[in-house]
């Protein structure tokens, strides 16, 4: 297990359950989503269902209609902040490899028991309800059930959409354009390659002098190719890493990666371009593989692109572990 930052940066966190596919994200791609326009709508109508259906019955029992929807927005938004802190911890503790699994009832409950205590205890302020043990018991499985509807509603509707919206490939086990599961497709790709004749099998050489002499131009900014050490892919603009520091430029990885000549670096992710004089090593596991950045720097290896990146290492020699 990497350091806190690194688990962060490079891990995956997959949520599943009974219900639909699972979706699978960085720690990043979370915060994108929920500052996403579609999930805070979602997030908004949630509250004013629990406002217009007088939840629990707190507005029938004296509580006033702004404190009512007051009391709903916290309880939203409390319930949120818990359950993006879990799955921040999880991404920090688990154990394994680049990939973490969780399911979706472990967030949801918890993040519901201490929801319903300050729901609880807010309305005892308002109404003649009182905060105690059989008061928190007599709400705490319905709560619990509540939000886990509104949770499955979450993932199987509203996130696929946030999903396409944003271009993110949360779905990595939905339908490719050939109708295949992605994985099944990527699959395909590399056996019609291999079975493409002499040409396909060759492995990437070292860019030439000429090549490598080439700038490379992005967002009105040039870099020499020797210069990159890798580029990371965040929403519409890419962290760029060179020899003598970072920045972050607007534009998509497959500009810059349309730049580079052959043999400059690889793709081991789709949110991630590496140079090849950057890589110190490819550690191998059941989970996933990384690739191990002389910066120290963990990079996610997708699991459709494990054998091409496998062999790839071996041409370049880069040490396993």
């Amino acid at each position: 297990m990497g350091t806190i930052k690194d688990n962060l940066q490079s891990r995956e966190m997959q949520l599943f359950d009974m219900f639909g596919e699972p979706p699978q994200f960085t720690s990043h791609e979370m915060k994108l989503v929920l500052r996403n326009g579609i999930f805070l709508k979602y997030a908004a109508a949630v509250v004013f269902l629990l406002t217009a259906f007088d939840t629990h019955g707190y507005r029938e029992a004296g509580m006033p209609l702004f404190a009512n929807v007051m009391l709903w927005a916290v309880c939203v938004a409390g319930f949120i902040l818990v359950y993006v802190g879990m799955l921040l911890a999880w991404f920090v503790l688990a154990p394994g490899g680049p990939v973490v699994r969780m399911l979706r009832a472990v967030p949801n409950a918890t993040a519901m028991v201490l929801v319903s205590v300050l729901v609880v205890a807010v309305a005892s302020s308002y109404t003649d309800m009182e905060f105690n043990r059989q008061a928190l018991l007599q709400h705490l499985p319905y709560n619990i059930v509540l939000s886990y509807a509104f949770e499955t509603l979450l993932f199987v509707f509203v996130l696929p959409h946030v999903d396409a919206s944003l271009k993110l490939g949360l779905y990595r086990r939905g339908s490719g354009r050939s109708g295949l599961p992605l994985q099944a497709e990527e699959t395909a790709a590399q056996i019609k390659q291999a079975d493409s004749g002499p040409a396909a099998d060759a492995e990437p050489e070292a860019p030439s002098d000429a090549a490598a002499s080439r700038p490379v131009v992005l967002s009105g900014k040039t870099f020499a190719l020797e210069e990159l050490r890798y580029a990371k892919s965040e929403e519409h603009y890419l962290r760029i890493a060179t020899r003598s520091g970072q920045q972050t430029l607007r534009g998509r990885l497959g500009d810059l990666i349309a730049q580079m000549p052959e043999g400059a670096g690889i793709q081991p992710h789709r949110s991630w371009w590496v140079a090849r004089t950057a890589v110190a090593g490819l550690k191998r596991g059941s989970q996933g593989d990384v690739l191990l950045l002389e910066e120290g720097i963990r990079v996610p290896v997708a699991r459709g692109r494990r054998a091409q990146v496998r062999e790839i290492a071996r041409h370049w020699q880069i040490e396993e572990h």
